[in-house]
């Protein structure tokens, strides 16, 4: 890779969005969890984790609980709804109302064929899922109080629900209370709320609550068999192990615990079970508001955004920041380089500009811009931006809300100007929109899974032709990739099914479909000079695909059996790909916190070969990286190499053929944002 020199643009400011609640679905290896914003994002952990799709929030809405039915998700919050979600449009499918207010919580029985939603006057309202939608059963008795947590039983007769200074056992038929259970309190005036509950096949309940108390419960009974003080605060969330024979359990205070059961007088299934405090970790700093389990691996959130997964023995954590999946593009070329920041409902154009920076021999350099908005741009309503562009020549913008896809003409001179252009209606909303390098024309993929071209130009626009790869079966599921070659000849779609179909812009005909592939595919792009299609899925198999004689390079072909060990392990995915503009031979990989790049022109490394790691020679070193095992380099001599100096990286790309723009997040800014966690004293601290 040729030298050049890179803008490092650390004043993209997010706020922090706290996560709520998560529901894990094992069949596909699907986790939804909601966020503070009323955003619900589902991620596929299926290979390396990362968010497969997210379904913007509404506004005056909360997801108080997210629970998978087989494979459809639905949730409910204070507004007082039960909503299933249309994962295909990313959109609500129905809403459905329950009795007496806002809902607090919500669950499915084993079979998925029963909801049941727990709401603020003390009802428990049951709902038939049928292949329609949902069909409102029953509510069972009143009990005083809000109910906060309820599960179901093995056997789907029986739930079990939480709430102030009460543990309740209703039979569902009958719709009568059978049990009521108190976990008793710590001050006479003040109540024991139940926050969380499980419930194991031999029906023992498992409760976290107010006081840090992890109780074990006799659900035949109704009688406690043992509980312990394991927190200093509240117990806000547990989870249950899929074999039952552990818990984890954490709240307000972050400390996870664990539970495990053991077994005495004769071992399992012969004699009496304990369960007994275990391994114990501390992950998060804020309140940890949701956990879930998923194939041996412990998955946590809270307050401090991050999405943890972890797993011990071996001992392994992963943290994933809590980032937009769409946050911008850069203007290339002209006298006032730009890039386009994102928000929630709001975007911002802001100017490049260069200042003094040092030269490292043959290597990268390094500049940091500050910032200075030339333009911020509102949703309208204040709707949730799902997706934004601009095309290169700095002249158009465009940015899709949950109601429509608008198109801005911006004039960057003394005083920036914006004049909005009269709405396609045959587009509605958009999940992606990508812009040709000319300028001419903007591809966009609507949420319907529809593809539109349409011609910019004037004061309106001109729709020009409307693909339809759902109808045509050449795709199963919505676009979630979208790019165009650089000559404007060929359109590239990809779906969360790992299709990946190509179109011919001349006669908007089908050109080819790659072999499908048993990983989602998570980013490609189009090499400029010889429209070879890069792809990069999941488990970080790497492709080359040439579109204009259909069939893969032979760099491809060496490569697949050949791809580094230690790269095949990483455990973030890449999101981004781009091209040395200099050398066609040159493909750089960008993820959370490493630029990979790959020379096409050297040998392939050993599978179990380190990727090196390449500094300036005044900082080189013989000895190993030892927190990422790469060892360093001025000069590498095989194909593969990193990067690594960034923490949250959430854009990488050229302004000009020597200059590139790299977008992240500090992880100082986010913490920062962060309300204050739970103060414990230490000793020999004040």
């Amino acid at each position: 890779m040729s030298t050049c020199r890179v803008h490092n643009v650390r004043f993209y400011d997010l706020e922090p969005r706290a996560i709520h609640c998560m529901a894990y679905e094992s069949t596909r290896k699907q986790l939804a969890l909601s966020r503070s914003d009323s955003s619900v994002e589902v991620w596929n952990l299926a290979c390396t984790p990362h968010i497969e799709r997210t379904i913007p929030g509404r506004g005056n809405s909360s997801v108080e609980a997210v629970a998978w039915c087989g494979q459809r998700l639905f949730s409910a919050g204070l507004q007082g709804t039960v909503t299933e979600y249309n994962l295909q449009t990313l959109s609500n499918k129905f809403d459905i109302p329950v009795t007496a207010g806002p809902c607090w919580c919500l669950g499915s029985n084993h079979n998925n064929t029963c909801l049941a939603a727990g709401t603020e006057d003390g009802y428990i309202n049951i709902f038939t899922v049928t292949d329609d939608g949902l069909i409102y059963e029953k509510v069972l008795d009143k009990q005083e109080g809000r109910i906060l947590c309820l599960a179901w039983d093995a056997t789907g007769d029986v739930i079990v629900t939480g709430s102030a200074d009460a543990v309740r056992i209703w039979n569902v038929e009958s719709g009568h209370a059978v049990h009521r259970m108190t976990p008793g309190r710590d001050e006479r005036k003040k109540e024991t709320i139940v926050w969380c509950l499980a419930v194991t096949k031999d029906f023992t309940i498992i409760s976290g609550d107010s006081r840090g108390c992890m109780s074990f419960w006799d659900g035949n009974v109704g009688t406690q068999i043992e509980s312990f003080q394991t927190h200093k605060a509240d117990i806000l969330c547990l989870c249950l192990a899929e074999d039952e024979n552990s818990v984890y359990c954490a709240g307000v205070d972050p400390l996870i615990i664990s539970f495990a059961k053991i077994w005495l007088r004769g071992g399992a299934g012969t004699g009496r079970s304990k369960w007994v405090k275990s391994v114990q970790r501390r992950i998060h700093d804020h309140d940890v508001r949701a956990l879930a389990l998923a194939d041996g691996k412990l998955l946590s959130g809270g307050v401090d955004s991050y999405l943890a997964i972890s797993s011990y023995p071996p001992r392994q954590l992963v943290k994933y920041p809590p980032l937009l999946q769409r946050i911008g593009t850069q203007r290339h070329g002209g006298k006032t380089p730009m890039i386009v920041l994102g928000d929630a409902n709001l975007m911002y154009i802001v100017p490049i500009s260069l200042v003094k920076w040092r030269k490292m021999v043959d290597l990268v350099v390094f500049i940091i811009s500050y910032p200075l908005r030339l333009l911020t741009l509102k949703s309208r309503g204040g709707d949730v931006i799902v997706c934004a562009d601009m095309s290169s020549n700095g002249k158009w913008i465009a940015y899709s809300s949950l109601r429509t896809t608008s198109f801005f003409r911006f004039h960057c001179g003394s005083k920036p100007s914006l004049q909005k252009v009269p709405d396609l209606c045959e587009i509605g909303s958009a999940h992606r929109i990508t812009f040709t390098a000319d300028s001419c024309r903007a591809i966009v993929s609507t949420s319907t899974g529809d593809i539109a071209v349409v011609q910019l130009g004037g004061d309106e626009l001109l729709l020009l032709h409307v693909f339809h790869p759902l109808d045509d079966r050449l795709l199963k599921d919505a676009v979630h990739l979208l790019t165009v070659s650089h000559d404007g000849q060929f359109i590239v779609a990809g779906d969360h099914c790992s299709n990946i179909v190509a179109w011919t812009t001349s006669d908007y005909k089908h050109h080819c479909s790659l072999p499908r592939y048993s990983c989602a595919p998570t980013a490609f792009a189009v090499q400029p000079h010889t429209n070879i299609l890069v792809v990069v899925y999941s488990d970080h198999k790497i492709v080359e695909y040439s579109l204009h004689s259909r069939k893969y390079t032979a760099f491809s072909r060496g490569l697949e059996s050949r791809h580094p060990v230690q790269w095949l392990s990483r455990s973030f995915a890449v999101n981004n790909v781009i091209f040395d503009p200099n050398n066609d031979d040159i493909i750089i990989l960008q993820d959370d916190n490493t630029i990979c790049i790959i020379n096409k022109n050297k040998e392939l490394p050993l599978a179990e070969a380190k990727i090196p790691r390449i500094d300036s020679p005044q900082l080189f070193s013989d000895s190993l990286d030892s927190s990422q095992g790469h060892p360093r380099t001025a000069a590498p001599q095989h194909a593969f190499h990193v990067i690594k100096k960034y923490k949250h990286l959430v854009h990488l790309d050229w302004l000009s053929d020597t200059e590139l723009t790299a977008v992240e997040v500090s992880p100082l800014a986010l913490a920062e944002k962060l309300p204050p966690s739970l103060k414990k004293k230490r000793f020999g601290v004040m």
